[in-house]
């Protein structure tokens, strides 16, 4: 994945080319897991089978990292400079990109709760940062799957039928002792 990957600290990806790489990936999970098609296994067993993340993940735990080292550098530095520039004279070619790298950036920390205007603070200590980073992206990355969530709800109505039916037996057994004392 290191090689897919490489370069992906200043990509700016839409919804279709997370879906193209995370077809990618499950296509090379499979392989190396040694499963078919026919097997029906979902993406997410995949993964967990294989203990990685999708790769929407691994791409925003990459940028956050690129972001923290680029906040860390020193103000002269040309990829500092870059990331808290703007278009001076002109403008964005029509037809052009839509989306750029700072509304990107905006997004993935919208995403794992770290607050835009105190980026700056938690990005300079780099261990605080790596914290940050780790809780907002096991915040923003659902730990349950259709699958899971299903059978909760069904393990839930299933518990709150036995604690009801447990009720009425108990009640039942009060009247049959009041009823033969």
């Amino acid at each position: 994945m290191s090689v897919l990957l490489f370069g992906c600290e200043i990509w700016t990806l839409y919804r279709r080319h997370f879906k193209a790489l995370e077809a990618y990936h499950a296509k090379s999970l499979q392989k190396i897991l040694g499963l078919h098609r026919w097997h029906k296994v979902p993406h997410t067993e995949m993964r967990s089978r294989a203990n990685t993340h999708s790769m929407e993940h691994l791409v925003m735990q990459c940028q956050l990292r690129w972001i923290g080292h680029v906040i860390r550098m020193q103000s002269n530095r040309l990829p500092r400079r870059i990331l808290y520039s703007e278009l001076q004279h002109g403008q964005r070619a029509p037809g052009g990109q839509k989306k750029r790298f700072s509304d990107h950036v905006k997004a993935i920390l919208e995403k794992c709760s770290i607050p835009p205007d105190q980026l700056e603070t938690l990005a300079s200590d780099r261990v605080a940062w790596k914290d940050v980073c780790e809780e907002g992206l096991t915040l923003s990355t659902p730990t349950t799957t259709r699958r899971q969530k299903h059978n909760q709800s069904i393990n839930q109505s299933i518990n709150s039928l036995i604690t009801e039916m447990s009720k009425r037996n108990s009640t039942c057994e009060k009247h049959k002792a009041v009823k033969y004392t």
